[in-house]
């Protein structure tokens, strides 16, 4: 069974997120000291390791120790409550995600949660990467790309419409990008099979690179990839927006290629109420903007946010 890394030196305080997670049907083990914690996670390969930041312990040195040993392995960093900067803090330390204290148990939990839901939609998104590949070496025939597998795209659309459900109730910012390249009709679709799995797959590859471990690419059609960034306020994704329109100018295979991309995101007031936001209204939004980028001429990024009804 996957289990999550308590790295924090108070026993008080590793018992309390035990019994969180516990609770919640995780299974914990708990590190006191940085080097304890390294030793767990090279002994039991951890699903999660979720790490304190106080004046004792130092959970941003555990935490780029096991980006440097362990990549794959997300880590979810918590900070004191007078810490200013904690985001740029846990981006440099190269940490997936960070809370910031007091700590509630239905923070902590959908957070871990969605950290692990987040880890298998990857490991997903790397199916389809690698059948992407071997369609390209193996000369195959016309096979939509979305298509090559279809359990796993079905996988990340349930995903997605969780973490809107988890957005709305515990109010933290989600964005979403739909992306397709300019001229597809002129410039991939006319492309030889092969030809067109390869470009395919190098934009995807680029997209990928350009994105956090927490954030996810996928194909959602032939010739257009959706990219999910949770805890990603408007500012953000914006700035992964422009990121991904520059990689998709690199992509070798096809000369003079751009893209146009429709933002579409989520940013639930800090007022109470239910906010009024599904996954479909999301995804319209996002749709429409990506519309609106290609009737500009493309190679540029359109879309806003959507505010709750209070």
């Amino acid at each position: 069974m996957a289990f999550t890394l308590v790295a924090e030196p108070s026993a008080s305080v590793a018992g309390a997120l035990r019994r969180f997670l516990e609770n919640a049907g995780h299974e914990v083990t708990v590190a006191s000291t940085v080097q304890e914690g390294l030793e767990r996670v090279r002994e039991l390969a951890p699903a999660l390791v979720l790490a304190s930041i106080t004046e004792g312990f130092d959970g941003e040195a555990l935490c780029r120790h096991v980006k440097e040993e362990a990549p794959a392995i997300p880590v979810l960093l918590l900070y004191l409550p007078e810490e200013e900067n904690p985001e740029s803090r846990a981006a440099a330390a190269g940490a997936e995600a960070c809370l910031v204290g007091p700590l509630k148990r239905a923070t902590v939990v959908s957070c871990v949660s969605l950290l692990m839901q987040l880890s298998k939609a990857r490991e997903a998104v790397s199916v389809v990467r690698t059948e992407m590949q071997l369609m390209q070496h193996q000369n195959q025939g016309p096979r939509p790309v979305a298509a090559s597998s279809a359990a796993d795209l079905e996988f990340l659309k349930r995903l997605l419409f969780m973490e809107v459900k988890r957005s709305r109730r515990y109010r933290y910012p989600i964005s979403y990008l739909l992306l397709e390249p300019d001229r597809y009709a002129e410039l991939l679709a006319p492309l030889p099979a092969s030809q067109r799995t390869s470009a395919l797959a190098e934009i995807l590859r680029r997209l990928t690179e350009a994105l956090r471990d927490i954030d996810v690419a996928v194909p959602f059609a032939e010739g257009r990839f959706i990219v999910f960034l949770p805890y990603t306020p408007y500012e953000g994704a914006l700035v992964v927006a422009e990121r991904l329109r520059q990689r998709v100018k690199e992509v070798e295979s096809v000369p003079g290629l751009t893209a146009s991309m429709g933002l579409s995101v989520f940013e639930p007031s800090a007022a109470k109420g239910q906010a009024q936001v599904s996954f479909g209204s999301l995804m319209k939004e996002a749709g429409e903007a990506l519309r609106r980028a290609q009737a500009a001429g493309g190679d540029r990024v359109e879309g806003g946010r959507l505010t709750p009804a209070e």
